[in-house]
């Protein structure tokens, strides 16, 4: 009853603030918004992702907060063409904190109506949802379908991207490329360097948009031996939205290759319709990560004594015999057996299939509240030396979103 009460109370606060951006002066906006989430769970282990991509942590039969997220926006122009953006979000990056962060920090030149630039610390806009992971009220669904690790965990990038706008018709054009050095969600992955490049066709009441993505890094083991250089990923997305009538639907792929690195795959499709302020979906999604051990192929050298260290071995892999007149030396030290989470190194996939149903409603246009349930089944061979394990989990969430 208490989460109940607390999620009405902050919904009325909310509903008064979410009326309109401020305009601190002629040259500085100010915007904001946010998500409370309310998730409840039949399993602890099911696969809900918080917003900057931690894992869940969910306890069974209780309803967490921890997928709440809040940010702030300013906007700054310095004069003619030259401008500023800054954007701080807080989400829950450790057991009790929602401690602000800086998200992006760039500035930005419009060279005309159809040029821009933009340097600093940025996303990899890889999906189309991507930069508006965390503005709940932009997406009909209660979480977002972009992965929250980003492109195969590049997410973050510090570098610069140009966006080319032109039209051919009456389809509106984007063309869009980035480059930089990307944070990757796992600390062993270093020296990394991405580019992206984009292509957008709106035609008003369809929109088609096609991406890919180029990673080049180097793989460290735990003791900080190298393990693969220069190791490269390749990912593709191609993603359409149509409108027609009251009916909405949108649909995506992904699709990643990569060295040293799980490939990935992606598919979704969701389909809702508008009764006024009423809008009803259904949502589909599958993913799958396979899984290859660095130690299953390729040569026999860094990598494989990396994970597993080296013994004193003759080329066959066998103790050398002695000669028959030496003087017969006692047995070698029996060879220690590797960590057992070095024996069971992922050579596998994980499959997770979903299914939603849901509805928004919009209190007001920057207002909306969701009611959300997921299917969620996921079939994990990612263990090779391990049997299938099937998880099904029920995922229930009511989420009050808005923008200000």
């Amino acid at each position: 009853m208490k989460p109940i009460l607390a999620a009405g109370v902050a919904l009325s606060l909310l509903q008064s603030l979410s009326v309109s951006a401020a305009q601190v002066t002629d040259s500085l906006s100010i915007t904001g918004f946010f998500s409370l989430d309310a998730t409840y769970t039949d399993n602890p282990g099911a696969n809900i992702p918080r917003p900057q991509g931690k894992g869940s942590d969910l306890d069974a039969d209780e309803v967490s907060f921890d997928s709440s997220v809040y940010g702030v926006r300013a906007d700054l122009d310095i004069f003619e063409g030259l401008g500023a953006g800054l954007q701080v979000i807080g989400t829950k990056q450790t057991g009790t904190s929602f401690d602000p962060e800086i998200e992006w920090a760039y500035l930005k030149y419009d060279f005309s109506n159809d040029i821009s630039i933009r340097a600093g610390q940025l996303k990899l806009p890889f999906l189309q949802g991507t930069e508006l992971r965390y503005v709940g009220n932009s997406r009909l669904w209660a979480r977002p379908v972009v992965p929250a690790n980003g492109a195969g965990g590049f997410d973050d990038f510090r570098g610069a991207e140009l966006y080319y706008n032109t039209y051919a018709g009456d389809y509106d054009i984007q063309l869009h490329a980035s480059y930089g050095e990307p944070e990757h969600g796992n600390d062993f992955i270093k020296n990394t360097q991405v580019g992206l490049v984009s292509a957008e066709l709106d035609s008003g009441n369809a929109k088609v948009r096609l991406a890919v993505l180029n990673a080049v890094f180097d793989v460290y083991s735990n003791d900080n031996g190298l393990l693969d250089k220069s190791a490269n990923m390749l990912m593709g997305s191609l993603e359409g939205e149509y409108q027609r009538g009251d009916w909405v639907a949108n649909a995506g792929l992904v699709s990643g290759q990569a060295d040293s690195h799980p490939d990935e795959d992606m598919a979704y499709f969701s389909l809702g319709y508008r009764f006024d302020r009423f809008t009803p979906y259904v949502l589909y999604y599958r993913k799958v990560m396979d899984f290859t051990s660095l130690t299953s192929g390729g040569d026999s050298g860094s990598a494989d004594r990396g994970l597993l260290g080296s013994a004193s071995e003759s080329p066959s892999g066998s103790l050398p015999e002695p000669s028959p007149d030496s003087t017969p030396e006692p047995p070698p030290d029996p060879v220690p057996e590797p960590p057992s989470d070095i024996e069971e190194s992922e050579d596998g996939d994980r499959v997770e299939n979903a299914i939603a149903l849901g509805f928004r409603y919009d209190l007001t246009p920057r207002l909306s509240v969701k009611l959300q349930w997921d299917y969620q089944k996921e079939h994990d061979n990612a263990y090779s030396s391990r049997p299938e394990k099937i998880k099904e989990s029920n995922i229930y969430t009511i989420v009050f979103e808005g923008v200000f």
